[in-house]
């Protein structure tokens, strides 16, 4: 999602600096956020989601906002361009997020066509494609591969506008968080390998706790930094399956699902605030395979790739 940002006075900016409301940072072992390299490629540009390959433990794969190609880019933890990969036959109407997982020991990516600004989408897709041997990558050629899922949804209140999806392979779910309503709701849809014609309804199982709002003069500008700080515009579960990662326009929130506890159940309880990312407009997030690390991308080019990382 694209913001004009507003032009404030120094005062005003000094006025926003001590009147947004945000959680204590809570004592953790997680460090950063760093520097972790930088995406120059110029075809990515506009950064909105971010996913680990279940192939390759150093590649990772964004997806561009809307007016791009239906394509996920594939870089390593620097930056570095190294390819991509078509979604045969999908369409872009915004996407938003990504996410990758593993079935029966293959692998699979899946690209969020849920954006929706102005809340008037009948309805939204999800796209899953398996992901392609690494070894095929090549930032000079593009790969292709067929859909192999397509689930269409609506959400039971009506459009919603959302920017994240996470899957719990495990489970055999995945979950969005609606970002313009306060509370962020919590929905859930069954996860399927097939490209169905019917049109799902996400069911609602919660609402995301522990993410305050700005308030003051800083809930009215309007900017990343002012009113729409506390949005969620992505989202990653753990290849373990028992932490969540939530982005904010300001921050990043981990959420840790007890044994036998639910994810909705996890995204109820007070969760882990890291260090803020200070990125324009962040809107990438994802855990790498070890779980050890969170790496944080925003839109622009050519712009920082964060991470922050367990001590």
């Amino acid at each position: 999602m694209r913001f004009f940002t507003l032009l404030v006075t120094i005062t005003g900016i000094g006025l926003l600096s001590i009147s947004c409301t945000t959680a204590p940072v809570a004592t953790s072992h997680w460090q950063g956020p760093i520097t972790a390299g930088t995406i120059e490629q110029p075809v990515i540009n506009e950064a909105s989601g971010l996913a680990a390959s279940r192939r390759a433990d150093n590649i990772f794969w964004v997806n561009n906002d809307s007016g791009g190609e239906p394509v996920l880019y594939a870089i390593d933890g620097k930056g570095r361009y190294l390819g991509s990969v078509r979604f045969e036959g999908a369409t872009l109407y915004d996407w938003e997020d990504c996410a990758s997982f593993k079935i029966d020991g293959k692998s699979y990516l899946l690209a969020a066509d849920v954006g929706d600004n102005y809340a008037q989408r009948k309805d939204c897709v999800l796209y899953i494609i398996a992901e392609p041997d690494p070894a095929t990558l090549d930032p000079h050629h593009e790969l292709s591969a067929a859909i192999v899922g397509q689930i269409r949804y609506t959400y039971p209140e009506g459009a919603r506008d959302c920017e994240n999806v996470a899957v719990d392979p495990v489970e055999g779910n995945i979950y969005l968080i609606s970002k313009r309503t306060v509370p962020p709701f919590v929905y859930r849809l069954p996860l399927s390998l097939e490209k169905s014609p019917a049109i799902l309804v996400a069911a609602r199982v919660g609402e995301l706790n522990g993410i305050p709002q700005p308030t003051g003069p800083s809930a009215l500008i309007e900017s990343t930094s002012g009113k729409y700080r506390a949005w969620p515009c992505s989202l990653d579960i753990a290849s373990d399956q028992r932490t969540a990662v939530v982005l904010t326009y300001g921050e990043v929130y981990l959420y840790t699902r007890q044994k036998g506890r639910t994810w909705a159940e996890a995204f109820a309880s007070e969760p882990l605030q890291l260090a803020a990312h200070n990125l324009p407009q962040a809107e990438g997030v994802c855990f790498t395979n070890d779980n050890q690390t969170v790496l944080v991308a925003t839109e622009g080019m050519p712009v920082p790739l964060l991470s922050y990382s367990l001590k």
